[in-house]
C-alpha cells in the first residue's frame, strides 16, 4: 500500500478547448465567478464582466466606489459583494464591504444608487433597475468576506472576530416594493486573527496562518424555550395592565386601600427576571466544561464514511474527527481536534427581528480544529478555506420543493432544504486536507471523516474545487487531482435495499490526473463549465494580464478516458486498473448527484455509463479469490442491472467467483424473473461447474421458474446417486420439480425417503415454499397441500413452528387453510377438514397458550379462537362423534386437554353434568335428579363430556373475545338441553351476573365459587351481602329459606377461620352484626387462637435458641 501522502500520476484529464483573451485594463485585483460561466474581474474602480463561453470577451462592466481587493458572487439575491480599500489621509487605508445589486443590467449613463444596510431604505420611486450599492456598516477593519450561497448571508472577518450579516427581502412601507437589505445579527469572537472565513448556513470556518477552526452555530434549546416563556409572560402582563388601569386609578382614591397590592406585579416580575438569569447561567457552557484533548483516545472508523460506535461518554462530548480503516489515529503531530473556547453573542439592534432572543442563545460546536506547530511543522500558512454544502437531493434544492422550517435559527434558510452535511477543504503550501461532515439532529452526534490528503508537486497558491476534482495552482503550473466525494454522495445512487461500501477509501493514493505548466498565474477561478486563469505579463514593464479560459471536460468524457487508460494497464498493473475504475465510478456518481450534465449528454446517458462502470467493477472483483470481494462483485452487478445470464457471458467459466456471484444474484429478491432461455443458460453453467448448487437454486430462487424440468431432474438425480444417504435439500428440490411438472402423486413418494425430523428441518429452512401471496392474501402452496394430505404430522409441526416464531400469524394460517379446505363449523355435519383444523389449533395452543408474546396480540389469533369455539359447540351436538373405537387412546388424549387453555375452576365440577344441582324453583326431588344425572353423565363421559371439558378450559381463559362469549350465550339459549349448557352460560357472564345467576339457580356452589374466584377476603363482601339480602327476602316457610341459611352458614363458617376480624366485620353488613354476633365471636376466638399459637411458637423457638447456646 502506498503512503497516503503520495499520488498516482496518470494523465487522463484533458480540457476540451482553451481560449486566450487579453485584459484591456490591468486586472487581477479581485476575481470571482458570476452566473453560469460569467467571470468578474476587478480593476481600477471598476468590475469587468466577461463570458468565458464566448472567448472571455468583455460583456460589460459596472463601477465600484473604491479599489476592489476581493470579489464574491452570491446566487441567492444575485448580488456581488466586494471588499474595497481607500487610502487613508494619515497612512494605511480604509476598508469597506459593499454589495452591488442589478450589476448585470445595462447601466450605461445611469446613476448608481447608494444606501447603508439596515439604516436607509431605497427610494420609493419605481422604474428602471439601476445599479444599486449597499454599504455594510462595520465597526472594525475588514480582512475577508464570504457569502452563503443558500441563504445569502455575508460573513466578514474583522481581526479576531467574524461578523455575520443576515440577508433579508423586505417590503417598502410606501411603494410596497420588495428590496434587499442586510442586518448584523451575530458576532463571533475568535482566539486568533482570522485571515479567511467561509460560511454555509449554520456552519462557519475560520483560518489564520497557523490555525483552522470549523464549527456549527446552534441554538441553546433551554434558553430558546425560556425566552418564549418570558415573551408570553410579558404579553400577558401587558394585557393585565391595560385591563386593570382604570381599577388601579379608582383604587388609589379609595380610603384605606393598601399600596402593597399594586407593587405585587413588580415583585413577581423581579422574581421572574432573577429566575431567568439563574437559568441562563446554568445552561451556558464554560470553556472549563470541555474535555482535555490529551486524555482522549482516537480510534479509526470501520470504513469510508462510517464511524465505529463508541459507548464511552467522554469520547462523545463533541463531534470527533476520526480516520478511516487501517489509517491509525487522525491526530498528527501539531494537530489538535476538539472544542475550542469560542464566545458567541447576539447583537441586539432595534431593527433586528431576533431582538427578543436572550443574548447567549447561540452555542458553537467545534467540528474540526487544526493548529500548526511552528517548530516541528513549518508548512504554513493555512489558506484556501472552502466549504461546500451537501444536500440530500440537488433536484429538490434547485426546484425549491421544500417544506417550511419550524426552527427559528437565523442562519438557516426559511425552507427546510434537506442538507445532510458539508465538505471542507483547506491547504498549506504543500499539503491539502479534505474533510466530510455528516450532520444529525443532535449537533453533538455529528460525524466528521477525512476525505483525502493531497501532496502537491510544488508550493500551492490557490485551489478550485469541482465536485469530483481538485484544481491546484502551484509554482510550476496547474495540477488536477481526483477527489473523494461526501459519503452521502457516494451511496446516493444505490438502491434503497443495497448496503455496500463504495471504495476507494481516503487513505488510498489519490490520482494526479492532469499537470500543465503555466507561468505568472495570479488567480484561478472555476465557473460552471470553465476554469479561468489570469496571468500577468511582466516583460518590458508591461503590466497587462491574460485570461486563459479552459473548457472543462464533461463527466462522461472524463469517465471514458479514465476507463481507456485503465484498460491499457489491466495486465501490467491490475491495481492501477482498479484504481482508475473506482475513480471513474465516483466521477459518474458525483455528476449524477449534482446533476452535472452538459447540453450534449442527457442524464440517462450518465446512468447508462454508471451501469457500465458497475459491470466493469463487478468483472474485476469476480476475478478475485476472496468471498468478501465476490460479495462486492455481486453488489456492483446489482447496480449494473445485469441479469445472471449476462454475467455468465461476461465471465470466463474458470473465473473463481463465477458460481458465488451468479448464485447470489439468483437468490436476491430484486432480480427480475428470467426467461426460459436465460434460465437454461444458467442451468447449463451450473451443470458443468457446480451441479451441487442446483438444488439450492431451485429451492430458494424466486426468479428461476421457467426452466427445463427434465434437465433439472437429471442433475438432481445424478447428485442423489453420489451419496448413500440422500441430502434433504436434494429430496425437497426433486419433489418441487415433480410438483412443477404436474406430478403431485410422485411428491409424497419422494418425500417418504426422508425421516420426519429431516423433513421438518428442511421445510423450516425453506418455509417460503409453503406459502404463496396473491392479491395481499396468504394461501397454502401446492407443496403445503401435499403435506397436509399425506404428511399431516409434519405439516402440523412445521406450521406450528412458523406461527410460534412470528413468521406467520395464526389468523393468516386459518384463512389460508380454510381457503383450500372449506370447513363446516356448526351442527353434526362438520367434515374431516374441521377436525384437522381443530387438532392443529389445539396442538398450537398446547405449546403457546401460556406464552405472553403470542397471547398479548389478540389481532393475530382472534379469528382462530372464534373457529375453535364454533367447533367445540358443534362437538357438543355430536359433530365429531366418539373416536375411542378407532383409537383406544383417544379418551385419554382428550382428557389430557381438559386444562389446555387455562385451569378449570373447581366449582364447574359441582354443575351438571358432572354433578346435579337442581334449580330450587322447579322442586324436583334431589335424590331422583341426582340418580338420573349420574347415569346421564356416565353415558356421555367418553365423548361429549370430554369436549365440554376442553371448551370450559377455553372459556376460563382470556383468549375468547366478547363476541365469542356472546355466541356461546346465544347457543345455550337456543339449545338449553345441550350438555353443560348451565356451566357454559355461567362462564360467559360478567362477575356480578355470574353471582346473581348462581344465587338464583345454584346456591350450593357459591362457597366453592368464592374460593376459586376471590383472591382477598374483602372480595367476599358482595357475595355475603347478596346471600343475606336474598335470605331475608324469603319467608321462613319458603322451601329455599333453609337452603340459603345453610349456604350462608357454610360461607361464614369458612370466613371466620380464614379472615382477620377487622376484615370480617367489614364483610358483614353493619345492620346484621347483632344477628350474626355468634359468627363474630367465632372469628374473634379464631383470631385469638391464631395469636396464641404464634406466640407459643415464638416462645418455643426462643427457648430452643437459648438451650443451644
Amino acid at each position: 500500500m502506498m503512503s497516503s501522502k503520495m499520488v498516482r500520476v496518470i494523465s487522463v484529464h484533458h480540457f476540451t478547448r482553451q481560449d486566450v483573451a487579453g485584459l484591456e485594463r490591468a486586472g487581477g485585483r479581485g476575481v470571482a465567478r458570476g452566473k453560469a460561466d460569467i467571470l468578474l474581474v476587478g480593476g481600477e474602480h471598476r468590475v469587468d464582466v466577461r463570458d468565458l463561453k464566448d472567448g472571455a470577451n468583455l460583456q460589460g462592466s459596472f463601477p465600484t466606489v473604491d479599489l476592489v481587493q476581493q470579489l464574491v458572487y452570491c446566487a441567492t439575491g444575485n448580488y456581488v459583494c466586494t471588499l474595497e480599500t481607500k487610502p487613508a489621509r494619515h497612512g494605511g487605508d480604509h476598508r469597506y464591504v459593499r454589495v452591488y445589486l442589478h450589476w448585470d443590467q445595462d447601466n450605461t449613463n445611469q446613476p448608481m444608487r447608494a444606501r447603508i444596510a439596515g439604516r436607509v431604505t431605497p427610494s420609493s420611486q419605481s422604474g428602471i433597475l439601476n445599479l444599486e450599492m449597499i454599504e455594510i456598516p462595520l465597526r472594525k477593519p475588514a480582512e475577508f468576506v464570504a457569502c452563503c450561497q443558500t441563504t445569502g448571508n455575508i460573513a466578514v472577518a474583522c481581526g479576531m472576530s467574524v461578523t455575520i450579516h443576515k440577508f433579508f427581502q423586505k417590503t417598502h412601507d410606501i411603494s410596497k416594493m420588495k428590496f434587499i437589505d442586510f442586518e448584523e445579527i451575530i458576532e463571533l469572537d475568535m482566539s486568533f486573527i482570522v485571515k479567511e472565513v467561509a460560511i454555509s448556513e449554520d456552519l462557519v470556518g475560520c483560518v489564520s496562518e497557523s490555525e483552522a477552526h470549523i464549527f456549527q452555530v446552534i441554538l441553546n434549546p433551554h434558553l430558546l424555550k425560556s425566552s418564549s416563556e418570558e415573551k408570553e409572560f410579558r404579553v400577558q402582563e401587558k394585557r393585565s395592565k391595560s385591563r386593570s388601569k382604570s381599577k388601579t386609578r379608582s383604587a388609589s382614591r379609595s380610603p384605606g386601600r393598601s399600596t402593597e397590592s399594586c407593587s405585587s406585579g413588580n415583585r413577581y416580575r423581579g422574581r421572574w427576571s432573577s429566575q431567568k438569569e439563574e437559568a441562563a447561567n446554568s445552561v451556558i457552557r464554560n470553556a472549563d466544561d470541555y474535555a482535555d484533548l490529551s486524555e482522549l483516545t482516537w480510534v479509526p472508523t470501520l470504513s469510508y464514511g462510517r464511524k465505529k460506535p463508541i459507548d464511552t461518554k467522554r469520547f462523545m462530548l463533541f463531534p470527533s474527527l476520526v480516520g478511516a480503516a487501517h489509517c491509525g489515529p487522525v491526530a498528527e503531530p501539531g494537530e489538535v481536534i476538539g472544542p475550542v473556547s469560542v464566545r458567541v453573542k447576539l447583537l441586539s439592534a432595534s431593527t433586528t427581528p431576533q431582538k427578543m432572543m436572550p443574548p447567549n442563545i447561540f452555542e458553537a460546536v467545534t467540528l474540526i480544529h487544526r493548529r500548526a506547530d511552528h517548530t516541528n511543522d513549518p508548512d504554513i500558512p493555512f489558506t484556501n478555506l472552502q466549504m461546500t454544502a451537501v444536500y440530500g437531493s440537488e433536484a429538490g434544492k434547485k426546484s425549491n420543493s421544500s417544506t417550511p422550517r419550524r426552527s427559528s435559527h437565523p442562519l438557516l434558510p426559511a425552507t427546510a432544504v434537506p442538507k445532510v452535511g458539508a465538505s471542507v477543504f483547506l491547504t498549506t503550501p504543500h499539503v491539502g486536507q479534505l474533510y466530510h461532515i455528516t450532520l444529525t439532529d443532535d449537533a453533538f452526534g455529528t460525524s466528521v471523516v477525512r476525505g483525502g490528503v493531497f501532496s502537491y508537486t510544488a508550493p500551492v497558491y490557490t485551489v478550485a474545487l469541482e465536485p469530483s476534482l481538485l484544481h491546484a495552482l502551484t509554482l510550476t503550473g496547474l495540477e488536477t487531482y481526483t477527489l473523494r466525494p461526501h459519503p452521502h454522495v457516494v451511496v446516493s445512487h444505490l438502491p434503497e435495499d443495497l448496503d455496500m461500501v463504495v471504495p476507494p477509501h481516503w487513505e488510498e493514493t489519490v490520482c494526479l490526473v492532469g499537470l500543465r505548466p503555466f507561468l505568472n498565474v495570479e488567480t484561478l477561478t472555476l465557473t460552471d463549465g470553465c476554469l479561468a486563469l489570469i496571468a500577468a505579463n511582466n516583460e518590458g514593464g508591461d503590466k497587462s494580464h491574460t485570461v486563459y479560459s479552459l473548457h472543462l471536460p464533461s463527466a462522461a468524457s472524463l469517465y471514458k478516458e479514465m476507463v481507456r487508460v485503465g484498460r491499457s494497464h489491466r495486465s501490467a498493473s491490475p491495481s492501477t486498473y482498479l484504481h482508475l475504475l473506482l475513480e471513474a465510478h465516483l466521477v459518474l456518481t458525483t455528476a449524477i448527484h449534482f446533476e452535472l450534465t452538459s447540453v450534449e449528454e442527457a442524464e440517462e446517458d450518465l446512468y447508462s455509463l454508471l451501469q457500465d462502470s458497475s459491470a466493469l467493477l463487478g468483472d474485476y472483483y469476480a476475478q478475485c479469490t476472496s468471498e468478501a470481494e465476490w460479495k462486492q462483485a455481486t453488489q456492483y452487478y446489482q447496480v449494473s442491472s445485469l441479469s445472471p445470464d449476462a454475467v455468465i457471458e461476461r465471465l470466463d467459466p474458470q473465473c473463481p467467483g463465477l458460481v458465488s456471484v451468479v448464485s447470489d444474484l439468483l437468490l436476491h429478491h430484486s432480480t427480475p424473473m428470467l426467461t426460459s432461455a436465460q434460465a437454461n443458460c444458467v442451468l447449463e453453467m451450473l451443470e458443468k461447474v457446480a451441479p451441487e448448487k442446483v438444488s439450492t437454486i431451485i429451492l430458494k430462487s424466486k426468479c428461476l421458474k421457467d426452466y427445463k424440468k427434465d434437465k433439472v431432474l437429471g442433475i438432481i438425480k445424478q447428485e442423489l446417486s453420489k451419496t448413500s444417504e440422500p441430502r434433504p435439500a436434494d429430496v425437497l428440490a426433486l419433489a418441487l420439480v415433480f410438483l412443477d411438472r404436474g406430478s403431485p402423486e410422485q411428491v409424497a413418494t419422494v418425500l417418504a425417503s426422508l425421516r420426519a425430523y429431516q423433513l421438518v428441518v428442511v421445510l423450516l429452512k425453506h418455509s417460503s415454499l409453503l406459502l404463496i401471496t396473491e392479491d395481499g392474501a396468504t394461501r397454502l402452496s401446492p407443496l403445503a397441500q401435499v403435506l397436509a394430505e399425506h404428511k399431516k404430522e409434519v405439516f402440523t409441526e412445521v406450521f406450528v413452528s412458523l406461527i410460534g416464531d412470528g413468521t406467520l400469524s395464526l389468523n393468516a394460517f386459518v384463512d389460508a387453510f380454510v381457503a383450500v379446505y372449506p370447513i363446516v363449523s356448526c351442527g353434526p355435519e362438520c367434515n374431516m377438514h374441521s377436525l384437522w383444523l381443530r387438532d392443529f389449533l389445539e396442538k398450537f395452543f398446547l405449546e403457546y397458550a401460556h406464552n405472553p408474546e403470542i397471547t398479548d396480540h389478540r389481532d393475530r389469533y382472534d379469528r382462530a379462537v372464534t373457529v375453535l369455539v364454533s367447533l367445540y359447540l358443534a362437538s357438543l351436538m355430536g359433530a365429531f362423534g366418539d373416536k375411542s373405537k378407532e383409537d383406544p387412546n383417544w379418551s385419554d388424549q382428550r382428557a389430557a386437554l381438559k386444562e389446555l387453555y387455562a385451569p378449570r375452576p373447581t366449582f364447574l365440577n359441582l354443575l351438571p353434568p358432572f354433578s346435579v344441582e337442581t334449580p330450587l324453583e322447579k322442586g324436583i326431588d334431589k335424590a331422583e335428579g341426582e340418580e338420573k344425572g349420574q347415569s346421564d353423565g356416565k353415558e356421555d363421559l367418553s365423548s361429549t363430556m370430554l369436549h365440554l371439558l376442553v371448551l370450559q378450559s377455553l372459556l376460563s381463559s382470556e383468549l375468547p373475545s366478547s363476541e365469542d362469549r356472546a355466541n356461546v350465550l346465544k347457543f345455550v339459549t337456543t339449545n338449553p338441553t345441550a350438555v353443560g349448557a348451565q356451566s357454559l352460560h355461567l362462564l360467559c357472564l360478567e362477575p356480578l351476573q355470574q353471582m346473581e345467576y348462581m344465587l338464583q339457580n345454584f346456591p350450593l356452589i357459591l362457597l366453592q365459587y368464592g374460593k376459586d374466584v376471590y383472591d382477598a377476603p374483602i372480595e367476599w363482601v358482595d357475595l355475603v351481602s347478596a346471600l343475606i339480602s336474598h335470605k331475608s327476602s324469603l319467608s321462613s316457610s319458603d322451601p329455599g329459606h333453609q337452603v340459603y341459611s345453610d349456604v350462608l352458614n357454610d360461607v361464614l363458617s369458612d370466613l371466620v377461620i380464614s379472615c382477620p376480624l377487622d376484615v370480617f366485620l367489614r364483610i358483614i353488613p353493619s345492620t346484621h352484626h347483632e344477628e350474626l354476633r355468634n359468627y363474630i365471636r367465632q372469628c374473634h376466638s379464631a383470631a385469638l387462637a391464631t395469636y396464641l399459637r404464634s406466640s407459643l411458637i415464638t416462645y418455643a423457638n426462643n427457648v430452643l435458641a437459648q438451650m443451644a447456646k
